[in-house]
């Protein structure tokens, strides 16, 4: 049997998503529609308003105004243009963790390294989980900036955004969050988060494609940013070319800058538009049902979890600490190559990480392949 007659069980959202049937289908449309006819279809027009769906989906799913939604290409696009629109400058400080994704932290670190700007990261213990409270502390009254992923990427910690908000403005900072990890899956709500900009890749728990991400900045940041990156998506009529002038649109549109993958972008839309009709809480909670089950087989196993337990810093991300004798990436891979179940392997653990795609007979088939390869 070929790798293309595989039935694949993808319990790996927070690597790569599989991507929903209607964001492929509108994904495949858009490029044949190229394919066949070019700018035929796809005109002038249509490539101005190409943005708009997705931003509509994004406000739906973070409650907000569409105005306050942005597209890019990617999370990390949409950052580096963050970092640079803000660049805190010598005698300001930016705290972060260690735990983060490097995505999360490599903008800052490179703006840090232009302006003079300090870069302050909390430390992790053995199970990657920081201490809120050490990231707190880190905090003064020369924060210029707090960026943190909601969740976490090896462990699946999440972190109390109010909390970070609460504790960023007190001192006059802003809270930047990767929401990688939780859009699609966890409910957000950005205006009682109180959250000054967020970013998020497409491709996971969005359930997208490679080549879009969504961006928040609040309505407060909206005209006061330059954005770190132009084109001429930046000026506020697209198609009147002008180079000796630049008028930024005065809404969060104005960090999109240049041609994209339309058909990734409008495929997200669908998608988004997906998890909202079915309903983030009834997502979330599916996730939490699967998640507690790998959870408890797992203590039958005495397998120990190095994810947090508590209500309050779950995510959809489970991390298994296998035993000694055994290679997490060997385990994964024969997860992969014997059992068609996908996983992933991060700092040594089994990352598990199911989504509303996912079933109970799924999970019981991971940890009974689990079992028989670890010979527990």
């Amino acid at each position: 049997m070929g790798e293309n007659d595989i039935e694949w069980i993808n319990l790996s959202y927070a690597n790569i998503a599989t991507t929903s049937p209607g964001a492929y289908k509108e994904n495949l449309e858009w490029s044949n529609s190229l394919a066949s006819s070019g700018a035929a279809k796809f005109d002038g027009e249509s490539e101005k308003n190409a943005m708009i769906p997705l931003r509509k989906s994004a406000s739906n799913l973070l409650n907000c105004d569409m105005k306050d939604i942005c597209v890019g290409s990617s999370a990390t696009e949409l950052l580096c243009s963050l970092a640079w629109a803000i660049a805190p400058r010598k005698g300001s400080n930016i705290v972060s963790t260690k735990a983060s994704f490097p995505s999360t932290v490599y903008p800052w670190t490179r703006v840090s390294m232009e302006f003079g700007s300090d870069i302050r990261l909390a430390n992790h213990d053995d199970d990657n989980y920081t201490q809120p409270e050490d990231i707190l502390n880190l905090i003064d009254s020369d924060t210029a900036v707090v960026t943190i992923s909601h969740v976490e990427y090896v462990n699946g910690q999440r972190y109390d955004l109010n909390l970070f908000s609460n504790a960023a403005h007190e001192v006059g900072a802003l809270l930047i969050v990767d929401a990688t990890q939780s859009m699609g899956v966890f409910p957000l709500d950005v205006q009682n988060m109180n959250i000054d900009a967020l970013v998020s890749s497409g491709y996971k728990w969005l359930r997208g494609s490679f080549g879009a991400a969504v961006g928040y900045i609040s309505p407060h940041l909206q005209s006061s940013l330059i954005p770190g990156l132009l084109g001429f998506r930046s000026h506020n009529d697209i198609w009147d070319m002008q180079a000796e002038r630049l008028e930024l649109p005065d809404d969060a549109s104005r960090f999109e800058f240049s041609t994209i993958h339309f058909g990734s972008a409008l495929g997200l839309s669908k998608s988004i538009d997906e998890i909202c009709y079915f309903g983030i809480e009834k997502v979330w909670q599916h996730s939490l049902k699967l998640t507690e089950m790998i959870i408890s087989e797992c203590d039958d196993l005495n397998l120990s979890i190095a994810s947090p337990r508590g209500e309050s810093e779950r995510s959809a991300i489970i991390s298994i600490r296998i035993p000694s004798k055994f290679n997490a990436g060997n385990v994964v891979r024969i997860l992969q190559e014997d059992y068609g179940v996908l996983v992933t392997s991060r700092s040594g653990f089994i990352r598990v990480s199911p989504h509303m795609d996912n079933t109970i007979d799924q999970i019981s088939f991971l940890m009974t392949s689990l079992k028989t390869i670890l010979d527990l």
